[in-house]
């Protein structure tokens, strides 16, 4: 028998109602995962490894039933590890002691990232890649530790000490961290935070001027060095991605304001006391119109009400600002009925944010920190959730990196059974650029109605890890629902949508065509595309197809 495929036209691109606008079918929907003594994961530092385990998965269902569909999960915080490394020693967090692993062992990064993927979801490995020492005061560091091989490598700032970025020898050593890790792990993105130099909080930064005046170039004043120092880590990250794993993604989450426009004519329209260009020294705008960056996910962590930094205001600034890449708000979940500031007050604000964030056309999505605060319903956080997330959503894709679509499934077939409608289909061939797809999307609408497939209300089901059937128990009368089934590669690119095969013993009542522009293209594997013939055969509401059509 010959599969039909529909081929979606222009038509479906626009929305055709309020609601459809307000949930999108692809939008990035984050939650941070800190490590760092233990703020979200491990749940204590004194958990055992099953304990840890458990504690894990909890939260991933915990996330995934609240619409999440990526978790951005510290690995790497105070040079220090989550995973078993030939190179730097095992998080404190861990076992409560730093360079002592689990008990029994087992690899937490490995396991996270398996069950992770099992849910359909993208697993964001963040990394601090200066920070040395939190707390000199308080933190014991273990004897492997870089701040006591490399002493000679610390920046130290108060109780702080850093990698120093002046240091070409410092750069080769996180760049071996890393490459480690990309190399190691099925990780689907690299993911750097706000701190690359510290925030200046007790006064200006002195402890690496020997360094500045050893590296700098020619009249380079410091500051101006600082950022190049960070500007060429950067761009070297970058270019260890492109020539080890070309297709992961890497993304940074800056601090909020880049410049004040008052500092910059292409800064934005706010009165910060800090910015990421001027004190940490993270030219994160620069990197976007370089395209080292795939995606940019400012911390956001000001209310719609703040007088200097209002957050609607400085969103709108960053998306006028990604040169093409993604942009993905960050919100401070944590706040929400805790800080002073009068805006986090009031119960509307997170959900403002979150809907202000949607109807912005330039941002792709949400990243919420952090994850204690949406179990703890901060706010009601969980709640809104649960509404503003109410139907799934694919991820953005990123056609830069892969925008090859993958081949539809092949030869599906519908059945009625007594526990329901049954949807099978083969894993088609690999695409142009080699993927096979593991997810499938099945779509549905009433009978008579052709679903749409850029509508998540009509996904009723997407199915992970190479799953190739779908008993629909809604129904067991093949007539009740229309379905499409679609392919989903590693980027969420998505193929044409299949109408599956249905049983020559029944006739089958195809949808109102929509519109006269659909056509089907017939050949010897499949009656492709959408209907041009259908003015020659259609009455006005239906087409019946016969039951002899093999």
């Amino acid at each position: 028998m010959k599969a039909i495929f529909l081929h979606i036209l222009l038509l479906f691109s626009i929305s055709f109602t309020f609601g459809q606008e307000n949930y999108p079918k692809r939008e990035f929907r984050g939650v941070w995962v800190a490590t760092l003594n233990a703020i979200d994961w491990p749940f204590s530092e004194k958990d055992s490894a099953e304990q840890q385990r458990r504690d894990f998965i909890s939260l991933l269902n915990f996330h995934q039933k609240r619409g999440a569909n990526a978790l951005i999960v510290q690995v790497r915080s105070s040079a220090d590890v989550i995973y078993p490394s030939n190179i730097e020693p095992w998080a404190l967090s861990i076992s409560g002691q730093q360079g002592m692993p689990p008990k029994p062992f087992y690899d937490p990064l490995k396991f996270m990232i398996e069950e992770t993927h099992k849910r359909g979801m993208e697993f964001h490995a963040w990394v601090n890649p200066f920070r040395a020492v939190t707390n000199t005061q308080y933190v014991k560091v273990c004897n492997d530790h870089i701040s006591k091989t490399h002493p000679e490598w610390m920046l130290k700032y108060h109780n702080l000490k850093i990698l120093n970025p002046g240091i070409p020898e410092v750069h080769q050593y996180v760049n071996s961290v890393i490459e480690e890790l990309i190399s190691n792990y099925n990780i689907d993105a690299l993911h750097f935070d706000d701190y690359f130099y510290p925030y200046p909080d007790h006064g200006e930064i002195k402890g690496d001027r020997a360094t500045w005046r050893k590296y700098r170039t020619a009249n380079e004043s410091i500051r101006d060095w600082r950022r190049s120092n960070i500007n060429t880590f950067i761009e070297g990250v970058h270019q260890l991605i492109l020539d080890k794993r070309p297709s992961l993604k890497f993304g940074v989450s800056p601090y909020g304001v880049w410049r004040n426009e008052r500092e910059d004519y292409d800064g934005s329209p706010t009165r910060s006391g800090y910015t990421s260009y001027d004190h940490l020294y993270a030219d994160v705008r620069l990197w976007l119109q370089n395209g080292w960056i795939d995606y940019v996910a400012p911390q956001l962590y000001q209310s719609t009400k703040h007088k200097n930094i209002p957050f609607k205001k400085l969103l709108d600034w960053w998306g006028e600002n990604t040169f093409g890449k993604h942009l993905y708000a960050g919100h401070a979940v944590y706040r929400v009925d805790r800080s002073l500031e009068r805006g986090w007050q009031d119960k509307t604000e997170m959900p403002d944010q979150l809907y202000a964030a949607r109807d912005n056309q330039a941002v792709e999505g949400s990243i919420l920190y952090n994850s204690t605060a949406v179990w703890n319903n901060q706010g009601g956080i969980g709640d809104t959730l649960k509404t503003f997330y109410k139907y799934p959503a694919l991820l953005p894709t990123m056609p830069w990196i892969d925008g090859t679509v993958p081949l539809p499934p092949q030869s599906p077939t519908i059945k009625e059974m007594p526990i329901g409608v049954t949807l099978k289909w083969e894993t088609p061939e690999k695409a142009e650029d080699g993927d096979i797809p593991t997810t499938f999307v099945i779509y549905s609408a009433d009978k008579g109605v052709l679903p749409d497939i850029n509508d998540p209300r009509q996904i009723l089901k997407i199915l992970k890890n190479g799953e190739t059937s779908f008993v629909d128990q809604r129904t067991s009368n093949i007539e009740t629902y229309t379905y499409l089934i679609s392919s989903l590669d590693r980027f969420q690119n998505e193929s044409e949508a299949v109408l599956p095969i249905y049983p020559k013993d029944q006739n089958v009542i195809l949808p109102d065509p929509l519109n006269e522009d659909i056509i089907v293209e017939v050949n010897q594997a499949v009656l492709k595309s959408t209907w041009e013939l259908v003015n020659s055969i259609i009455d006005n509401q239906g087409i019946t197809m016969s039951k002899d059509l093999k």
